[in-house]
């Protein structure tokens, strides 16, 4: 799939990952110090394993002094830091990392002679979509219910600012739901807990009858297509949707992964009415679960339409979501229980 004759004109170059500590940041500098590239990464944390010889900045993308710095002498640009929750560091924070980051990066980046952005947005930019699969400039569609997804959306019309006035090329994907081995998502973790390591209150649960198909990713397709996307040189100036191809119902997924991992617990269906309910009345609380976001999983589909990543990069999601929950209940089951 990665030909050599595929590269043949990207060089070694020094390549910038902010958001590098996380599920998809550490896989994609994985992949980049292996091909031998130079990095530069800046997270607020070390990642755990940083590859021999690439450059650690800690800081975030809101110090213009830092970011002339971060991107003095840099040939591309993979921006992946940004806030999904509010519940840490407050709405403010969020959006400014969101939404003000992206500009501020951009300005630098362009400030300093950078030609190429690739830029992480989210599947959340569509809101709940109605007509699947969904396609990349489904325009009239783009309704975000989130916070994340309305940040997700004013930062890419951001970016395609840019793109018009040609000051750089940048590439924009939008990946479903990442889940895999290390995942920090509160709702995967608060759902693992509830479905293992609860003795015999054991549960996962599923809205209505579990009818409906919600795409998911493991970090390693959305590295690779990411890193393709670099390598070919043909994804500037697009929007490329990522997801697995194997979507069962809800239902079908948790039977199979039910007797794959033989697990022991109980599926509660949890009607329409009673998610919104739980949902609303846990919202003063700030707790993870049944948030909108998870809401909108249990009770909506979505599907994207990825064949332009397919045509364009020769992507190929190697995970389908049973595979991506598999292997993620094997990591939970060796280091978090």
């Amino acid at each position: 799939m990665f030909g050599r004759d595929k590269y043949w004109f990207r060089g070694y170059e020094m390549i910038l990952v902010t958001g590098c500590n996380s599920l998809l940041g550490t896989r994609l500098i994985k992949k980049l110090a292996e091909s031998g590239e130079k990095l530069r990464c800046v997270d607020l944390e070390k990642p755990a394993e940083l590859p021999a010889g690439a450059e650690f900045i800690e800081g975030d993308i809101l110090d213009a002094i830092l970011l002339g710095k971060l991107c003095k002498g840099v040939d591309v640009i993979f921006h992946l830091m940004d806030v999904k929750s509010s519940k840490h560091h407050g709405r403010r924070y969020m959006r400014k990392i969101n939404v003000k980051g992206v500009r501020m990066i951009l300005k630098a980046a362009n400030a300093a002679g950078v030609k190429r952005f690739i830029f992480l947005s989210s599947y959340e930019v569509y809101g709940a979509p109605k007509n699947l699969p969904v396609g990349e400039y489904d325009l009239k569609i783009m309704k975000p219910v989130t916070r994340y997804g309305k940040d997700k959306l004013k930062a890419e019309k951001i970016c395609l600012e840019y793109i018009k006035a040609n000051k750089m090329s940048i590439a924009m994907f939008r990946p479903t739901p990442m889940l895999g081995p290390g995942t920090r998502n509160p709702i995967a973790l608060i759902t693992l807990l509830m479905a293992m390591g609860m003795e015999d209150a054991n549960r996962i649960y599923v809205s209505g009858h579990g009818e409906n198909r919600f795409q998911m990713l493991h970090p390693e397709d959305a590295a690779t297509a990411l890193f393709m996307a670099h390598k070919t040189g043909v994804a500037y100036g697009k929007i490329y949707n990522l997801g697995s191809d194997d979507v069962p119902t809800q239902m079908e997924q948790l039977t199979r992964v039910k007797e794959k991992a033989g697990l022991d617990a109980k599926i509660m269906h949890l009607s329409t009415s009673k998610a919104k309910f739980r949902s609303f009345f846990l919202k003063p609380f700030k707790i993870d679960y049944l948030n909108k976001g998870h809401v909108m999983y249990l009770l909506t589909d979505l599907i994207l339409n990825c064949e332009a990543a397919k045509t364009d990069l020769g992507w190929q999601p190697q995970y389908g979501n049973v595979d991506i929950i598999l292997e993620t209940i094997e990591w939970y089951r060796k280091e978090k229980l």
